[in-house]
């Protein structure tokens, strides 16, 4: 990851090489396109219940958790409508007041009054002009007048310029451990800690490749992929990168934290197993192509889709496989396993209920949605719940895979994103269109609708 360099504050991390396109054995030609794959991520700040929805390359902050209280009056929106009035990250607020105070020769009301101007520094507009034009006459020598000029000119360029370089949010939204701050990717590689009470940027990077996926976050710590095949792990309150890791394919999938192991999956075809400093411990290499799909780990096992159609199951402890099922197309979405059985769900449209222990079929037929399955299920209100790409969305008995009285219902067009839950009866659905879907799910469905802000 990088960031602009900073005299004396900011280490230049470097540039990273911008890796393939292609997916390199999955049969895809084209990379995705900015159609909504980022999930809703329910989460309380300060007090408040809050929805984090992304579309396309905005975010969104909607207030409230259920149906019943959610407003489409968002709190913020990221990026801002109007750029000229948006702050610059706390990072660079902090560095250019820093670098204030140590200007020799200044006093110190002055400087009080430069590190005011910083506070009010926007990202584009006139405020930066102003502050240099004070910088002129602070009594600040001419080199490091113009050192810290410098700086702001560096800083806002690549502030501005992240902003416009977003493309897209598909990765899963993370979420610091104290409530306070999301973590959030875009496609064309720029990396984001944004404060959740006011939208505010706390930290921006370059990843210096595209990322797909999202954030892993455990303490002080956050993990990520890129498609330029490495992982990262960065520090949750700088964004200074603590090591990476190479793999052989790009990583489109968020990874996934289990005690002392990070699992993350390649379009080289491996389920990589790392430790927390970034060393291998095994590569699961015998799937016979790409994967793209999140992990799941329950047990001793880990359980993972891939694109030879074929669901894994794989030792936990040393890589090796422990049994797999095929299915007529894709797994790319995310399993999820629940008392001993795993549920996924193919891009054949069906959602297939297996023993997590040996692999046997646990209902009498896979459930068959009518359309592709992109989505992860969620459990809710005593049932799973199945996003179709079609819009249908369903709720299924967890034993035998039938269908309640209700489903399907519609939530919108093109379903890719995962499905998320408040934990109970709450599921939120983010299709292609500018909506958020919110499904009461404590009987047969009931749903509702919030528009995105325009």
């Amino acid at each position: 990851m990088k960031a602009p360099a900073i005299p004396r504050r900011i280490l230049a991390l470097g540039a990273l090489a911008l890796g393939a396109a292609a997916l390199l054995a999955a049969g895809c030609s084209a990379p995705p396109s900015p159609q909504g794959w980022a999930g809703a991520r329910p989460v309380k700040a300060e007090g408040q219940g809050v929805v984090l929805v992304a579309h396309k390359a905005k975010l969104y902050a909607l207030p409230g958790q259920t149906a019943d209280d959610l407003s489409s009056n968002a709190l913020w929106q990221f990026p801002p409508k109007d750029k000229n009035a948006f702050p610059v990250s706390e990072q660079t607020a902090e560095t250019l007041s820093a670098g204030i105070d140590g200007l020799d020769g200044v006093a110190d009301a002055e400087k009080t009054r430069l590190k005011k101007m910083v506070t009010e520094l926007n990202v584009s507009g006139a405020t930066a002009g102003t502050l240099k034009d004070a910088l002129k006459n602070s009594g600040a020598s001419d080199d490091q007048r113009k050192q810290l000029a410098a700086a702001i000119d560096t800083t806002l360029k690549f502030e501005k310029d992240s902003l416009g370089r977003l493309q897209a949010f598909y990765g899963d939204i993370g979420i610091s451990t104290d409530n306070q701050t999301a973590f959030l990717t875009s496609f064309r590689g720029m990396v984001f800690a944004i404060d959740i009470a006011s939208g505010q940027t706390r930290w921006i990077r370059d990843a210096g490749a595209g990322v797909v996926g999202g954030f892993a976050v455990e303490g002080d710590t956050l993990y990520f992929g890129t498609k330029g095949k490495r992982v990262y792990a960065v520090d949750a309150k700088t964004g200074d990168r603590t090591w990476q890791f190479e793999t052989k394919g790009e990583v489109w999938a968020t990874p996934v934290i289990d005690g002392d192991t990070i699992y993350v999956t390649s379009l080289d075809g491996s389920l990589y197993a790392l430790d927390k400093s970034g060393k291998q411990k095994w590569a699961f290499s015998d799937a016979g192509s790409g994967i793209a799909a999140r992990p799941a780990v329950s047990g001793d096992a880990v359980y993972v889709g891939s694109f030879d159609n074929k669901l894994y199951s794989v030792n936990k402890a040393d890589g090796t496989m422990n049994w797999s099922l095929k299915a007529g197309n894709w797994f790319w979405a995310t399993p999820l396993v629940r008392d001993g059985i795993v549920y996924a769900a193919s891009l054949d449209g069906k959602v297939y209920a297996v023993d997590a222990g040996t692999g046997a079929s646990r209902w009498e037929r896979p459930f068959d949605t009518g359309a592709e399955v992109r989505s992860g299920p969620a459990v809710s209100g005593g049932g799973l719940i199945v996003a179709a790409r079609n819009g249908n969305v369903f709720k299924l008995d967890l034993a035998t895979g039938q269908a309640d009285a209700g489903s399907p219902v519609t939530a919108g067009t093109k379903i890719l994103a995962d499905l998320s839950t408040d934990g109970a009866d709450t599921v939120y659905v983010v299709p292609k269109s500018a909506t958020l879907y919110v499904i009461d799910a404590s009987s047969q469905l009931a749903v509702g609708y919030i528009p995105l802000p325009q």
